[in-house]
């Protein structure tokens, strides 16, 4: 194998960990909410716009990972260059998702 298919490799491995760690953690997030009682409907109205932008992100971010997942064609440049471009936004959308569910509970919380 060459280098290309190397790297393709690794990177599309990274992406399926990935997108397989954000599950788990958006799962957990969301089992602790259920767990607490709370659910968008109780909370106060500025906490649960927060809540719920951070519920849109979480799906958004498993379409993206999914994406970067989704096996590629011929061309290895063209799929690192993808996967690399999808991961990269998955990461920033695996940060800001958890965070702004959980932000919400805390601003709901001491709201």
């Amino acid at each position: 194998m060459g280098e290309l298919a190397d790297r393709r490799r690794d990177l599309e491995r990274t992406a399926s960990v990935v997108l397989a760690t954000f599950a788990t953690v958006m799962a957990l997030v969301c089992s602790a909410v259920i767990v607490c009682g709370w659910f968008a409907g109780v909370m106060e109205d500025h906490a649960e716009r927060f809540f719920w932008a951070g519920a849109v992100l979480s799906f958004v971010n498993i379409g993206v990972l999914a994406a970067a997942v989704f096996p590629g064609g011929e061309d290895d440049v063209r799929t690192i260059n993808r996967v690399r471009a999808l991961t990269r936004i998955g990461l920033i959308l695996f940060v800001g998702a958890p965070a702004l569910c959980i932000g919400a509970l805390i601003a709901d919380f001491y709201g």
